[in-house]
């Protein structure tokens, strides 16, 4: 299972302490820690958070091949205030995740990731295009995460158009459409050819899965822990998910093992807590 991720490695900084973070890298760790040969398209700078930010990679398991290292920007960094545990973030602007630079892996893989954070520059969305054009890749897992103003509504029809999974939570949902969940699910559904599956998180009510091609909901039971922090829940639950559809298992067996983990990731402040993917999951 060879999965590549697409897009910012970033400090989550609240107040005096920091964690290493950004969506495409916890959920690169987590896929690698739930057994994927896991890989990064990014870039950090040449500067103390960088080597950090590598050292943190390999620890994790994720492969830095393709993490390039800039020598004119700083590594990112965003700001994380907490209000009832959830997270408000604030991102710096031109960092070096923002100058991705083209690259080419070599040969192809079951899964490539992306969110949208890091294409909200041109070279960065240069970078990225590039990566959808020439690497072979099995589905492509879009998990939007919507971030303050860095999206439009063209950039998320573009990257829609090669998706196959879809992750979206119920405070970004309405961006697609009015209506209930499922008639939503449907308009996107209807809109997206490629589109396989639409996942969709709903916090303590639990989350749900549209098959698109037979229009079928599978619903999950509702998480039991109180949340300490929802950074990188998100994260958790999209790697598990996508880490399940990979192995072959069935839609309702991905949800629970999908939730079980995000579940057991908002116990914790950090987005990637220390675990054994086969005694939490099974």
């Amino acid at each position: 299972m060879k999965i590549i991720s697409f897009g910012e490695i970033l400090w989550d900084v609240f107040g005096s302490e920091r964690t290493i973070g950004g969506a495409p890298f916890n959920f690169a760790a987590h896929a690698a820690r739930l057994g994927a040969e896991s890989y990064m398209v990014s870039a950090v700078g040449n500067d103390a958070n960088g080597r950090d930010a590598l050292a943190e990679a390999g620890s994790l398991g994720i492969r830095t091949d393709y993490i390039s290292v800039d020598r004119v920007h700083r590594t990112g960094e965003c700001s994380v205030t907490l209000s009832d545990g959830k997270p408000k973030y604030e991102l710096v602007p031109d960092t070096a995740y923002d100058h991705i630079p083209q690259t080419l892996p070599r040969g192809g893989f079951d899964a490539l990731y992306m969110g949208t954070l890091a294409m909200r520059s041109p070279d960065s969305r240069r970078a990225f295009e590039t990566l959808l054009k020439y690497v072979p890749r099995r589905e492509v897992f879009f998990d939007v995460n919507l971030r303050g103003r860095f999206y439009t509504r063209e950039l998320i029809n573009a990257l829609l158009k090669d998706t196959t999974v879809l992750k979206v939570s119920d405070e970004e949902l309405p961006f697609f459409g009015k209506g209930d969940e499922i008639s939503v699910c449907l308009s996107i559904a209807g809109s997206f050819a490629n589109l396989k599956y639409i996942c969709l998180t709903m916090g303590p009510k639990g989350a749900a899965v549209f098959d698109c091609a037979s229009k079928t909901v599978f619903c999950s039971e509702k998480p039991q822990s109180k949340p300490v922090s929802t950074v990188g829940a998100g994260d958790s639950f999209s790697a598990a998910f996508l880490c399940g559809l990979l192995e072959g298992r069935g839609i309702p067996e991905c949800l629970d093992r999908a939730v079980k983990l995000s579940d057991y990731v908002v116990t914790f402040m950090g987005a990637v807590p220390e675990y054994n993917a086969k005694e939490l999951l099974g």
